[in-house]
């Protein structure tokens, strides 16, 4: 295909709507206007950066991108990279293959999708092509020479992209045909190369919050039309802002008035100082100010709410039936070995032993609270854990050999068992009772306050990580192993794993 031939795509080839053109009647897609602002920029800036909250549409907009730049553009290269390969082929490269083939059938689109890498090929045009490449070696952004060149950079606020991954990604942008585009969520700080990018004079930067998604501003009555599926809607944000900043939401035009540009850089702020990191990034859009709230896997407030529902617990039963164990084996000096039991309603610490002596004597302690082999029973398969938990296996008990560090049951939302752990313990604190000025209500309200959660970066996407067993023992506030904690998360994370059938063991979890 060249601009000299007789082009079914001409129409498109020219103007500030022609992106927007051809995804609607090319691709057939209903476009809404934070995707149709961004395509919009696309060809008028030579560079751009997109940052903004979850939820409005971004990714399928730079999939409709990059088709739209290859098809009307003959002599045309498109590559993309992402700080999360998985995420660039899910989000990207899948609906971009689904949206082309749908447009074949009513249109004669060449190109072949080919996968490993993902790309898309034209066989009598070697250097027209679009390409998925690995953000693990920045050098492979360089070298692109075609007419018209596109090169995308996604997920650029995560740890894995750097200034090296700008600097080859701009070795291909060699005059005014050329485009860059950045695209990300706000970045944690002003230390993140994103940043750099956000107060550079060459970038033109928009920024979106959620409040601009389409099925937002419909539920707010901003707009009239049906909703699209895939954007977030209105009351999606009120949850949310309830769930991270415990408070009712103050109203649609309220929270866009917290919203405002900083006179010297540009760069979109909020006003309202000590909300939840998440609020700032994932829905305003924004670099969370001094002051915003870590990510926690449960907070101070929350086990001040367990001491209280302790009230209503019945706290005259002869016997109670725990739904699951967490055992914590003493490992050495200072370290205790604890046994707690947890139902929905409540936790107790069962014992409490300092450095108890050896092997059988741990083996006993477990023995003496756990009289079935249905019930969970949680161990940290760490040293000395390990030979216990094979030891009452063996026995029939309903043992699962827990490892911190293994994956999670959730993979896709935490980096490991133990951030797991933390979190099921988080959510259960919800609901669930801890008898007040307790040692374990002590060590729950000084671990809330040192536990902070991370996002990392893997193949995989992006999970939360929490901060690192070694790093809380050095915690001036509590300067000992979290023995009571780890315990209490152990069985909290067991209310989630099936009673065993008459055949108990290993076989029945999988990590």
């Amino acid at each position: 295909m060249s601009a000299q031939d007789s082009n079914p795509l001409e129409k498109y080839v020219t103007g500030e709507e022609r992106y927007v053109r051809f995804t609607e009647e090319i691709l057939g897609v209903q476009l809404a206007e934070v995707q149709k602002k961004i395509l919009r920029a696309v060809t008028e800036n030579k560079h751009l950066v997109v940052v903004s909250g979850n939820g409005v549409g971004k990714s399928y907009a730079i999939a409709c991108l990059n088709l739209a730049f290859l098809y009307t553009n003959p002599n045309s290269t498109v590559v993309m990279t992402s700080g999360s390969y998985s995420q660039m082929e899910e989000a990207t490269f899948k609906p971009m293959e689904s949206l082309l083939r749908s447009a074949k059938d009513d249109f004669p689109l060449p190109g072949d999708v080919k996968k490993s890498p993902p790309r898309i090929e034209f066989e009598h045009d070697p250097e027209h092509y679009f390409r998925c490449i690995s953000g693990r070696y920045p050098d492979n952004l360089e070298g692109r020479h075609n007419e018209r060149v596109l090169v995308l950079v996604d997920e650029a606020d995560k740890p894995d992209i750097t200034q090296e991954h700008f600097d080859s990604a701009q070795s291909s942008i060699t005059d005014e045909k050329d485009r860059m585009v950045v695209i990300g969520n706000p970045p944690r700080d002003e230390g993140n190369s994103l940043y750099e990018l956000m107060t550079d004079p060459r970038y033109e930067v928009i920024q979106f919050s959620s409040m601009d998604s389409h099925n937002a501003r419909v539920d707010a009555g901003l707009v009239e039309g049906d909703k699209i599926p895939g954007l977030v809607d209105l009351k999606q944000v009120r949850e949310d802002y309830r769930s991270w900043n415990r408070e009712n939401f103050p109203g649609f035009e309220n929270i866009l008035d917290t919203l405002e540009k900083d006179d010297e850089t540009g760069v979109l702020e909020c006003t309202e100082k000590g909300l939840d990191e998440r609020w700032y990034r994932r829905r305003l859009g924004v670099i969370p100010p001094t002051g915003a709230k870590s990510v926690r896997p449960f907070y101070a407030e929350d086990v001040t709410t367990a001491e209280n529902n302790w009230e209503e617990i019945n706290d005259d039963q002869d016997e109670i039936e725990y739904d699951a164990y967490g055992v914590d084996v003493a490992r050495g000096g200072g370290d205790r070995t604890v046994i707690a039991g947890i139902t929905p309603e409540r936790v107790d610490i069962l014992e409490s032993v300092e450095s108890p002596g050896d092997h059988s004597v741990n083996k006993r302690l477990v023995e003496r609270h756990v009289d079935d082999n249905r019930t969970p029973v949680i161990m940290d398969a760490i040293g000395e854990g390990s030979g216990i938990a094979d030891e009452l296996n063996r026995e029939g008990y309903n043992v699962t050999r827990y490892k911190a560090s293994e994956n999670a049951r959730q993979r896709k939302k935490y980096n490991d068992c133990r951030t797991e752990a933390l979190c099921e313990l988080g959510n259960w604190l919800e609901n669930g009772a801890v008898e007040p000025k307790t040692d374990v209500a002590s060590e729950l309200r000084e671990a809330a306050r040192h536990i902070e959660l991370e996002e990392k970066s893997l193949k995989s996407g992006t999970t939360w990580k929490a901060t690192s067993k070694s790093d809380l023992k050095k915690s001036d506030a509590l300067g000992r192993s979290p023995d009571l904690l780890d315990a209490v998360s152990l069985a909290a994370w067991g209310l989630n794993v099936e009673q065993a059938s008459s055949n108990a063991g290993y076989s029945f979890y999988s990590y």
